[in-house]
This record gives C-alpha cells, structure tokens and sequence, in this order.
C-alpha cells in the first residue's frame, strides 16, 4: 500500500506485516495515483500545491543509508604488511644480509624521519630472515649422574648441539630505548641474544639444561657444589634406617624384644639404597640443584637480581662486576657457540632516535666492542633518524677538544662523522607520497561503499500491486546501512586533505583518523557533508596544535578573513602571529580556502 501527506513523504507499506517498506524524499503530497509503466512495472504519480508532477519508481534501489563510524582509532604499532610498496627495498635488504659473504657490510642503517616507516621495514626484513621451524630432537636429560661426571671433570669448551646443516641467520631484536645507563644496554643486550642462542642451537629444555650447566660448572665452587648434589641425592629413606638401627642397637642391649626391628631396619636400608640409585641414574639433576644453574649464566646483571644461593656464585663476579664481565663471559661466549655451530648473528636496533644522547652513544659503544676482534663476526641494523641521532652523538661528546679536526669535511658536525665512519651501507627509506594514501585509507577504514545498480524485478503479476519478492527487495535496500567513513564523499574529503599533506606520514594520517572519528562519535555524525567539514577540522588539531590557543574563538573571524589578504593579515596579527609563523598562518589558510570556512569554523569554536 502506498501512501502520502502534505507535511510528508510517500511511504510504502507491507499490508500483511504492517511494516514501513519504503520512503521517499520529503515532498507535498496531494494527489497519489499508482498505475503501470509501460515496462509493466509499477509507477507512482503524485502531486502538490506547488504544481509538480512527481513520477515515483519503487522498484529502483534506493541509497544506503549512512551510520556512525565504526572504526575506533589506530595505535602506533609496527604494520604487519607492506602499505607503502617498499618490498623491492625489504628483499634487496634481506638478500643482503644472507650469511654468504664474510666481507659482506656489517653495520647497515635504515633512515628516515619519524614516521617513515622504519620500524615496518626492518619488522619485514625480520620475517623474511627468521627461517621456518623445524622439529629437534628432545635429547637426553641431564641426570644427577651427568651432572656429577661434569662437575668432578668439567669440560674445557661447551660445544651446543648442532641442530641445522646449513648456515642461518639468528634474528635479534633490540630496543635500547628501554634501557638508560650503560650497565642497563648491555643487561638487554646480554638477555636478547641469551634468549635468540637458546632458541637457535638448544631449543629443547634437555639441551638447555646441559649446556647452561656444563657453562656455569667452570665458574662455581665444584667441589662444594658435587658435596652438596651427593647429600641431596640421598634418599630420605636412609635417614630412617639409620633411626631403625639405632633403635635395633637399644633393642639388643636393652633386651626388650623388638624383633622386627631388625627386619624393618634392612628393608628401609635396601629401599633407601634403591631410592638413591634410581635418583642418581635417573632423576634430573635440575631436581636437586639451584635453578639458575641451568637456566642462565649464574650471578649476571643481565638477569635476574643477584642470588643468595652461595653454591652457585662466581668467586670473580665481585672483581669483574659490570659490563665487562657480561660481554667477556655471557656475550662473548654466546656468540662463538652461535658462530661454532654455523650460525650468523644480526642484531635489528630500532628506535635509536627515541634515546637520550647518553645511551645512543652507549649503544655505539657496544657495536664498536662487538665489532672488535675479540667477537666473532655479528652484523648490526640500525633504523634510525640520522639528524637526531647526529645531534645526540654531538651533545655525548661535545668534550671533544678536537671536534673540527676529527669532522669530515663535508660533515656539518662530528656526529655525521662518527655515522659515516661506524655505517659501511646507508640504507635511505623513500619517503611516502601522496599516491600511498588510497592503500592506506583502504587498510585503515576498508574499502568504499559503491552503490550497485539493482536488476529491473520481473512484471508483478497483476497491474499495480507488487509481489512479495519486490516487497522484500525494497525492505532490504531500506534497511542497508553503511558507516560513515565508507561513504564515497567522505572517503574523497579524506583523500583530498591527506593528499595535500606537506610532508606525507603514516605517523600523522593515523593521527589525523584518530581525531576525525573521535570528532564524529563525540557529535553523533552521521550526515556526510558534516564529516567532510570535520576532516578539516581533525588536520587543524592535528597539524597546527601549537596554534590553537591562540585561535580559540576566533575562528568565525578566520573564516571571514580568508578570501581578503588585507582583511587576512588583521585578523591573524590580532591573533599574534609573528612574522616567523608565516608559513603557519599561510597554509591554515590555505585549507580555509579549499573547504566550506564558516561550516568548519562553526565546528571548530565548537570543539576547540
């Protein structure tokens, strides 16, 4: 059924379930007629007051309707697919660092600026680099017995159980900017690449344990420790048989006729003795010895606190206590079993431009140590931003009393120096363009709604009426609903703005998004051209918040001013800006220009 108003629209309804079907736009009703077409399909006539003849088609689809946003912002964590098309860069980086040639680079950077997209690429290079698992062997379990044959004759070198046939690359990931003084860095370092070894050349708790084992055995008392694994190991049922002895001695001297003292005295004696055979054959020696002996290098800043346990700690670890002692000792050791067993161990240093100065440069101190001859061959990745971390390297040595004898002379400083010396491959990241935005856009909101041209639904089978079929076909469009930021014009209003961006970053679109639907679930959006206004109000917020206090208020007389440069220039001096925000105050109106100003201005004093 079909029906209109003067103060409404026309509206059709479902007669069987009384359901609104269809409606449509506001319009004067006066005089309704349905009829067929000449395609044998329904038609609706109506008429006003005005004069118009309207000639309505039921059966074509109608609009989605628009909803509220759906999306909730997006963090800063690293992507784990490439949106910027850099995978030409991620292979020729990871075929770099194959372990084939020993003369090969050893410290690579990746550069950009904040938000370029170092983090991704080198996370790209880490999944390319990581080889797949493969099934070990579980092997054997370190015994009491195994444990007391090492202790009574320790080894003089630990060989780790070869697991691969083929050299690998061993993928270490470090973030010094976690970390503040030097003992700090080399405790992370000393953890990162403890847990990377363990992974590669013992990944079963039985070769583990014996390799950390046989390790801590030639740095602890031995003897004290072998007295106490014996006593341990003993079984508790000797202790009784020792009480049933005594009390079968009291007995015979006493004559007080406990014969079956005798008899329970050797069958605790003969279980006991079992007992501790089979602990000492079988049992784990993990069982019966402090922990930290199998798990790690013992009494090592680079782990837990220091241990109480006096049978496990290192009678050295007081003269050599610091960073020393963890590179010759925990380090340097895992690094030449890793090496032994043909492994290559990259180091992947993200996040070094987040550093203070101090511990930038007591990460460059740490691959300077590395890459000295005491170490086997390792190889470094950096991702770093080049002007900060050459203006850290500066204010770490600005002792320096010989700076502009040891600055390059094409180097404004020596920090550009000290890269240029340490960095055999500078690896730049190409910026991002205005033509990575639709990707982005598409992974971030999904893809754009398109309407779809609905097929013509067969003649109904009596002039005028509709079937049930076309009945719940118009249900269906009236009822699809579509979020905002898939809607075409909002989609183009996002693309518009972030395209004109002067500095395109991923870093900064997010941020943008993040305020532009936080904009339109504050106020309940659902109208496109409100959100096409609130886009640029979101790049406001986001590309010039240094200014806002300033502007707050003002933003109608903004608006007002735009088109008029005298007019433009009053109103931004009134406001305060110096002649040192004239690149500010020329691109804010700019975007002025190129929206609906009042509209936004009135969002703005809004929310702002």
């Amino acid at each position: 059924m079909a029906s209109g108003s003067e103060g409404g629209s026309i509206k059709l309804w479902n007669l069987r379930t009384g359901d609104l079907v269809s409606q449509s736009p506001e319009c004067k009703v006066s005089v309704l007629l349905a009829f067929t077409g000449p395609d044998d399909r329904p038609r609706i006539a109506s008429g006003g007051p005005t004069g118009e003849l309207n000639i309505w088609d039921p059966q074509l689809p109608l609009s989605a309707l628009t909803g509220l946003v759906s999306t909730y912002g997006f963090s800063d964590r690293v992507a784990r697919q490439d949106l910027l098309d850099r995978g030409a860069l991620v292979a020729a980086l990871a075929d770099m660092l194959q372990p084939r040639c020993a003369e090969a680079p050893t410290v690579i950077t990746v550069e950009g600026a904040w938000g370029s997209g170092k983090s991704t690429v080198l996370e790209l290079v880490q999944g390319r680099l990581s080889p797949p698992p493969s099934d070990i062997p579980k092997g054997r379990r370190l015994t009491v017995f195994a444990a007391d044959r090492r202790l009574w004759r320790p080894r003089t070198r630990t060989r780790p159980p070869r697991t691969l046939p083929s050299p690998r690359p061993v993928i270490v990931s470090f973030n010094p900017w976690r970390h503040q003084s030097s003992e700090q860095v080399w405790a992370g370092l000393a953890k990162v690449v403890t847990e990377a070894a363990e992974s590669a050349i013992m990944p079963q708790q039985n070769a583990r344990e014996r390799y950390w084992f046989t390790r801590n055995a030639s740095r602890v008392d031995r003897r004290h420790l072998q007295r106490q694994l014996w006593r341990r190991t003993f079984s508790p049922l000797l202790s009784l048989a020792a009480l049933g002895f005594g009390v079968s001695v009291l007995n015979a001297l006493t004559n007080l006729k406990f014969g079956w003292a005798w008899w329970v005295t050797a069958g605790l004696a003969s279980a006991g003795v079992l007992h501790t055979a089979l602990r000492y054959l079988f049992a784990r020696a993990s069982a019966f010895l402090p922990g930290e002996l199998f798990a790690g290098p013992v009494v090592s800043n680079a782990f837990a606190g220091v241990t109480t346990d006096p049978l496990i700690r290192d009678p050295y670890y007081n003269a050599r206590a610091g960073y020393l002692y963890l590179v010759q000792h925990d380090v340097a050791a895992l690094v030449e079993d890793l090496a032994a067993d043909d492994h290559e161990l990259i180091l992947l240093i993200d996040d070094l431009d987040r550093c203070t100065p101090r511990t930038t440069a007591q990460v460059f101190e740490a691959i300077n140590v590395f890459l000295s001859d005491d170490f086997p061959a390792m190889r470094f990745v950096l991702g770093l931003d080049t002007t900060v971390v050459a203006a850290h390297v500066d204010n770490a040595y600005k002792e320096l009393a010989d700076a502009g004898i040891v600055t390059h002379p094409d180097d404004p400083s020596p920090g550009w120096t000290f890269l240029r010396k340490l960095v055999q491959l500078p690896v730049r990241v190409p910026r991002t363009t205005a033509d990575n935005i639709d990707q982005v856009l598409l992974s971030q909101l999904g893809p754009v709604h398109r309407e779809d041209e609905t097929a013509p639904a067969e003649a109904p089978s009596a002039p005028g009426l509709f079937s049930m079929a076309e009945i719940a076909t118009l249900e269906r469009l009236n009822k699809d609903v579509i979020a905002i930021e898939k809607h075409p014009e909002v989609r183009e209003h996002l693309r518009h703005r972030l395209r004109a961006q002067p500095e395109q970053s991923v870093r900064e679109e997010k941020r943008m998004l993040n305020v532009w639907q936080f904009y339109l679930r504050m106020l309940g959006t659902v109208d496109a051209t409100e959100a096409g206004h609130l886009v640029a109000v979101a790049e406001i917020a986001t590309r010039w918040p240094a200014y806002l206090h300033r502007t707050r208020g003002s933003w109608r007389d903004l608006a007002a001013a735009a088109d008029d440069d005298v007019e433009w220039g009053r109103t931004i001096a009134k406001l305060g800006f110096a002649y040192s925000d004239r690149n500010a105050a020329a691109n804010l109106r700019e975007l002025l220009r190129d929206c609906d100003a009042r509209a936004v201005a009135e969002l703005a004093d809004r929310l702002f």
